[in-house]
């Protein structure tokens, strides 16, 4: 009687055991598909998706994150110039202004955003030139996707709520309009 016990409780262990190697195996399974969906890609940063996709060697991973790394201290002054811009321009509000004069400001921005996409165009050509005749190829059809990936805010840039009390609707459905007499939706 004592061994059927013992037999009893191993098959039962036995069949738990095996129970959750399938779960885990099913959700490993489960896990990798998510890996290589699209969706998963798009959220998939621009540095780790362009290394993934053309398949850059590690000389040309070491080679690409210097690359990176040069661009991102040389973009800094850049965007110093165009905030600077901006704030100029901006600043204008506090003023009547001439158009001339708005004109010239907003030039300066334009410039200065322009001088930083030549910056970027640049930075690319470098990328391009560490990649083999199949790497270039395979970048010139993904780098538009490349540089949309690169334009979508982050999550963490994302604007914070309203403040408490700050209502976002309007005072009435949109559509609607408001009889004056009686303070009601038509």
């Amino acid at each position: 009687m004592e061994n059927f016990k013992n037999n009893r409780w191993l098959t039962i262990l036995t069949i738990l055991l095996l129970t959750a190697n399938i779960v885990t195996l099913v959700l490993l399974w489960k896990q990798r598909n998510i890996a290589h969906s699209p969706a998963f890609a798009e959220q998939m940063p621009a540095f780790e998706f362009i290394i993934r996709e053309l398949k850059l060697n590690s000389s040309q991973q070491a080679t690409y994150m210097q690359l990176v790394k040069e661009h991102r201290e040389g973009q800094k002054s850049f965007q110093d110039n165009i905030r600077l811009a901006k704030d100029s321009f901006f600043s204008l509000l506090q003023n009547n202004t001439a158009d001339a004069l708005l004109k010239t400001e907003s030039n300066k921005v334009a410039n200065a955003i322009g001088e930083l996409e030549l910056y970027n165009y640049k930075h690319f050509q470098k990328l391009r030139a560490i990649c083999n005749a199949e790497q270039q190829k395979k970048f010139d059809s993904i780098i538009k996707d490349i540089l949309h990936r690169m334009a979508q805010p982050r999550r963490s840039q994302e604007l914070p709520p309203p403040p408490d009390g700050f209502n976002m609707q309007p005072p009435h459905p949109p559509g609607e309009r408001i009889c004056r007499r009686q303070d009601k939706f038509i």
